[in-house]
């Protein structure tokens, strides 16, 4: 697909879900998506949904793409293949649209999670190019190259799998927010939204707070106390009320603020409903814990890093893992 065309296919994107009359339709796959994944409630599937049109969908981002990086490749064009997660709704909308913005062709194995709001957005992009056709495969087979998001786990069988053919592998990561104890009340109300939206399942989540050794918690547990919206979920507050349980038996130290447990724990990742605290006491300690944990972390937050808030709403160079991947998409030819 040439850069016009993709061009235009965004902003037809962007103009389907803006068209009023678009709205019953697009409400039917919400539904479906809701009942395929107990953990897609309306608020998370709708700002999922809204953050792709703010983030993905803007022209002017991809003609910036394009500038940056290169154009699409209209020669020698690959079939690559697209493993997608299924722990946040249209989570595997940014590979998507790069790789269908790179030229190659796109093929697609949905998760059993996120079929219906992922096969919403393909069938939109097939009735826009008949001729560069998004595929949906249950089992990924002759592929020229694969990027593929997973576990610890099944990361290492996908590189085992594909290690004869280009590949971009994706393991579990997780978000930490750099605290230096002079944070105002508005910066924790924004460093809550990154702890508790999306109940805590994305990667770019906040799952642990780096602060001084010195550092009174109680203004920021102030903050986090009233965001008590998470225990309408089902999911959330049975998750909550499990390691609150669980703390309590095992007699491990914690603070228990109502919807979530926090506990002094240096691994950086955190159960659904928990939220862990690692000290520091030195700007040279806190330096070196970052850099050990670099490839286990997606993103930090903080006065000195990204902005307090803003994790849930990644830009469209915003690549995870930091690994460019529109760059390793054109190189395959």
């Amino acid at each position: 697909m040439k850069k016009e065309r993709f061009v235009k296919l965004v902003s037809f994107l962007k103009s389907y879900f803006s068209d009023s009359s678009n709205q019953d339709k697009i409400e039917l796959f919400i539904e479906k998506a809701k009942n395929e994944n107990a953990w897609f409630s309306d608020l998370l599937i709708r700002n999922a949904m809204e953050a792709i049109t703010e983030q993905f969908l803007d022209a002017s981002r991809w003609e910036d793409i394009f500038d940056q990086y290169g154009a699409p490749i209209q020669e020698n064009l690959k079939k690559v293949g697209l493993i997608l997660p299924g722990n946040l709704p249209a989570v595997g909308m940014h590979d998507l649209l790069m790789t269908v913005a790179s030229g190659h062709q796109a093929i697609v194995k949905l998760s059993s999670q996120d079929r219906s709001l992922m096969t919403m957005y393909i069938e939109l992009i097939n009735s826009f190019d008949s001729e560069q056709k998004v595929e949906i495969q249950e089992r990924m087979s002759g592929v020229d190259a694969v990027i593929a998001t997973g576990s610890d786990f099944s990361s290492g069988y996908f590189v085992n799998y594909f290690a004869k053919i280009p590949h971009l592998i994706r393991k579990n990561r997780s978000s930490v927010a750099v605290l230096t104890g002079n944070e105002s009340a508005d910066d924790f109300k924004q460093l809550a939204t990154d702890i508790f939206m999306y109940y805590g399942l994305g990667c770019r989540n906040v799952s642990t707070i780096a602060i001084p050794d010195s550092m009174d918690l109680v203004p920021l547990f102030d903050v986090l106390t009233l965001e008590d919206w998470v225990l309408d979920h089902t999911k959330y507050s049975n998750n909550y009320q499990y390691h609150k349980t669980l703390y309590l038996l095992n007699q491990i130290p914690h603070f228990d603020l109502g919807n979530l447990i926090v506990t002094e724990n240096d691994a950086l990742v955190s159960p659904v409903g928990v939220l862990h605290v690692s000290r520091y006491t030195s700007e040279i300690e806190l330096t070196d814990w970052l850099a050990i944990n670099d490839e286990k972390i997606q993103c930090v937050v903080g006065s000195d890093y990204i902005p307090f808030g803003q994790t849930q709403n990644p830009a469209l160079d915003d690549f995870a893992d930091g690994v460019n991947t529109y760059q390793f998409l054109t190189s395959l030819s």
